[in-house]
């Protein structure tokens, strides 16, 4: 069994209208609000996903200490931690994109 994720994209750059509509995103983005919210949005996630901070810490594979530290919304994952949830568990994407766009709207 191989236990090497693969992750296969395809999207052709070759409209111009790409690489413009990624740029204006980029500036609508509050880039330092995001960094705040990280923890919050992933704590929640956790809570709605896995029954507890063990059963966390198996998934990722990482200590029971950062699994407790995620569920408390004392600290964010790293970006290894975030592709897992993203490529193995359905809804996460949602889930981001419902909590961001919920505090854009409240920041308005």
């Amino acid at each position: 069994m191989n236990n090497h994720l693969k992750l296969v994209v395809s999207n052709p750059c070759s409209e111009p209208e790409s690489s413009a509509g990624l740029a204006s995103r980029s500036k609508s983005l509050d880039r330092y609000r995001m960094q705040v919210i990280a923890a919050e949005i992933w704590s929640d996630w956790l809570r709605a996903e896995f029954r507890n901070p063990e059963a966390v810490a198996v998934f990722f594979g990482v200590r029971n200490s950062s699994a407790w530290n995620w569920w408390n919304a004392s600290t964010r994952p790293t970006a290894d931690k975030v592709m897992i949830a993203v490529l193995e568990r359905p809804g996460f994407m949602e889930h981001l994109a419902a909590r961001v766009a919920a505090d854009q709207r409240r920041a308005a």
